[in-house]
């Protein structure tokens, strides 16, 4: 009888434990794969947002070019939650930072996309009066009742308000997303990015974890579904301040009739 070579003197428990093993190590490969394949279903989509956003984002309104001439370009301030009737921390920097776009001459229009999907929490009211409040007019402050998130807001922009180029404002861990869908909706868009580094860890974690699966949703938007935004609308031209008092619920643009009248309306 002729024995296989490596197997000479190997009894029945030797044969057992050799098979034992093979299959500890198929499974151990086969656990490392799967791992392998899921970590990379998860951050692909991220890495790609980020490397398809590359040289897109500013950091510094330095970085940006100024309004030429009759050029106009709107800041699309993205909402980002409230504290009660007031912006919530994250959302208070980002409006701060379009004043700053609209101070230095880089925008001449913002545009407050938020959510308003119950008449319990309106994020786009809360931003354009927290903008007022801090010193930019009525007729440059306009609101996107509709903006329940990123891809909305970007195609809103869009069709109802006709922004073919816009600077998105939005936070560091977000931005990428962000540029990448309003491009991907037929926005010319470059990035203001805010940075949350001053934020508390354990936040700064959640946001960015959240943003592994958002972004696997973005590509899904921007490639392959383009989703109908939730709500639709009439188009207006923003930049006419009547048209822009017109958008507005009826209780903000009261608050702000006065200017809207010394704007010729």
């Amino acid at each position: 009888m002729t024995v296989a070579a490596g197997t000479a003197g190997m009894g029945d428990d030797d044969h057992r434990v050799t098979r034992r093993s093979r299959r500890r190590r198929w499974w151990r490969a086969a656990l490392v794969t799967v791992a392998l394949v899921g970590a990379a279903a998860i951050l692909l989509p991220r890495a790609t947002t980020w490397a398809m956003a590359r040289g897109e984002v500013k950091h510094s309104v330095d970085d940006l070019p100024v309004l030429a001439g009759d050029e106009h370009r709107a800041a699309i301030v993205l909402g980002a939650g409230l504290k009660g009737e007031e912006p919530s921390p994250l959302l208070r920097e980002r409006i701060d930072a379009a004043i700053r776009l609209l101070d230095a001459d880089r925008v001449d229009l913002l545009v407050m996309s938020g959510d308003n999907s119950t008449q319990y929490y309106d994020e786009p009211t809360v931003m354009r009066r927290y903008a007022i409040d801090h010193g930019v007019t009525a007729d440059q402050v306009a609101a996107d009742y509709a903006g329940r998130r990123t891809w909305d807001s970007c195609t809103r922009a869009r069709d109802i308000f006709g922004i073919d180029e816009a600077i998105v404002v939005t936070n560091s861990f977000h931005v990428d997303r962000a540029v990448v869908t309003c491009n991907a909706a037929g926005v010319d868009t470059t990035g203001y990015s805010v940075s949350d580094s001053h934020h508390a860890l354990h936040n700064r974690a959640k946001w960015r974890v959240r943003e592994l699966a958002a972004s696997g949703r973005a590509l899904a938007d921007a490639w392959i579904v383009h989703p109908k935004p939730a709500v639709g609308g009439d188009q207006i031209d923003p930049w006419d301040p009547c048209e822009l008092r017109d958008s507005l619920a009826p209780s903000d643009a009261q608050s702000t009739r006065q200017e809207f009248e010394n704007a010729g309306c």
